[in-house]
């Protein structure tokens, strides 16, 4: 059984990808900021205020169903 991919795919798979590093990259920034304008408390704040986004990408990445 082979699982190869079309370049459709492959491209969806790659911008798929980008998007979610990009994520990543903007919840690390937000951390940092928090930390350099509030210390300990503002990525207290900035953790807080990302759980409700994570549980969203989880329910869109497992199609909705929530």
């Amino acid at each position: 059984m082979t699982t190869d991919q079309t370049p459709e795919q492959k491209a969806a798979e790659a911008r798929a990808e980008k998007i979610t590093f990009g994520i990543f990259g903007v919840i690390v920034l937000a951390l940092v900021l928090g930390f350099l304008t509030m210390g300990l408390a503002g990525v207290g704040l900035v953790a807080v205020a990302t759980v409700p986004v994570i549980y969203l990408l989880l329910i869109m990445m497992a199609g909705g169903k929530g």
